[in-house]
């Protein structure tokens, strides 16, 4: 199958232009899958918080802090860390660029007025402003999820409030709350659709919009994924190689970006699989096979919508289709498959089998190229396997300076593997 030319991308070829917060708003229903939560629940955490935050007068910088860490309060839950989730919180914040405002709050969210809060046990005023607004808006987003009917949730809330949260977040903030609860503008919010636009729209004082921050916010969401259900640098990998393998095939800068840029994310919808399935230690059964094969699709949706990101959503829900109709979700054929999802796949492959898993080795550079080649017409675009040499050529290089692949060859899983498709 030939490599064609994409007609366009978004904006004429390249990305629309985003700032980070509209993004983190999209990013965080990856984090609400990977807390269980219903994709939205970060997002009503922080219109709540908002709210308390304007009753209470905060400076403007203080929204700022109360948006960022309403929308990752919980993001620790996704990764792996020995300082527990809030730490993994105030470590994901890092990774978006975040100042020690927003970790501090974070990592205080769980802490409580009275004193019985966790980890460090702080009361009272000891604790961050922005700490007791996230600690109030999280008590009041949960009552809210509970009931199916949100008429009955507004009741019971109201029934609860004050009492139950003034040892959580102390008078001041509880007062507010309490107040914020029965404006019907922020209670229709919470319903609508648009949640995540009307939360970002609080979000000043980040500068204008730029592709620049668009990659970099992609970037970041990339080393979360990996803390969570890769290795630490794959998706830098990923999107690198998939991008070396555009320009190769001869396409023009902005569309190599977009590409680039959905390399990083091409397996966010991952953080909505059970943990005891990512970290399985051997090959996944058929039953949890069919279960990672959601991730595509969830992916897809949780950025549908997102600003900056054009068709970058078709592609992550594409790029485990195959030439041969043997893909997933859709069993596209063809033509039917867009370049770009082509061009992931050869990419996410390759990466694959130059990295160690659970149950094999990482296999050398030669050995994953005779493997891609070998999937050539069927499992893969042969045009786009073609681009593979001199693109991996290219970045191997860097991915050595940098110290993220690691060399261990297993030549018996490689024979098994090309006398099994012979």
């Amino acid at each position: 199958m030939r490599a064609t030319r994409p007609r366009r991308t978004a904006g004429g070829g390249e990305l629309e232009p985003a700032r980070r917060v509209d993004l983190l708003a999209y990013f965080s229903g990856a984090f609400d899958l990977a807390e269980s939560q219903p994709i939205g629940h970060a997002c009503r955490v922080a219109k709540i918080a908002l709210g308390i935050e304007r009753e209470l007068k905060l400076a403007p910088v203080a929204r700022r802090r109360v948006i960022n860490a309403a929308l990752l309060h919980d993001a620790g839950v996704s990764i792996r860390t020995t300082s527990g989730h809030l730490g993994g919180g105030a470590w994901v914040a890092e990774r978006f660029g975040l100042d020690a405002g927003v970790k501090s709050a974070i990592r205080a969210t769980h802490e409580r007025w009275d004193g019985k809060g966790r980890p460090a046990g702080i009361a009272g005023d000891a604790i961050p402003i922005d700490a007791l607004v996230l600690g109030a808006a999280h008590w009041a987003s949960d009552h809210v999820e509970e009931p199916a009917n949100p008429l009955r949730a507004r009741a019971q809330l109201q029934r609860a409030c004050p009492d139950e949260v003034e040892a959580i977040a102390g008078p001041r903030v509880t007062s507010e709350m309490c107040a914020v609860l029965r404006d019907d503008g922020i209670w229709i919010a919470l319903w609508t659709a648009e949640l995540p636009v009307v939360v970002v729209a609080a979000g000043s004082g980040e500068g204008r919009p730029s592709h620049r921050k668009v990659e970099r916010a992609a970037a970041a969401m990339g080393d979360v994924n990996d803390a969570a259900v890769r290795e630490p640098g794959r998706s830098h990998r990923v999107a690198s190689l998939a991008g070396a393998m555009a320009s190769a095939l001869g396409f023009l800068a902005g569309y190599t970006r977009a590409v680039t840029i959905a390399g990083y994310l091409i397996d966010v919808g991952q953080l909505g699989a059970p943990r005891h399935i990512t970290e399985q230690p051997s090959i996944l059964s058929v039953d949890e096979m069919e279960q990672m094969r959601r991730h595509p699709g969830l992916g897809s949706r949780m950025l549908a919508t997102a600003p900056g990101l054009g068709e970058i959503p078709a592609w992550v829900e594409a790029h485990h289709e195959r030439p041969d109709g043997r893909g997933y979700p859709g069993m596209l054929t063809g033509e039917e498959v867009p370049v770009t999802p082509r061009i992931l796949a050869v990419a996410d492959a390759y990466c694959a089998l130059r990295a160690d898993r659970p149950y094999r080795s990482a296999l050398s550079r030669s050995e994953a190229l005779s493997l891609v080649r070998a999937g050539a017409g069927g499992q893969f675009d042969a045009a786009v396997v073609g681009a593979l040499t001199p693109a991996a050529d290219a970045c191997e290089a860097r991915w050595v300076r940098e110290r993220r692949v690691v060399q261990v060859p297993r030549r018996q899983v490689v024979q098994k593997w090309l006398r099994r498709r012979a």
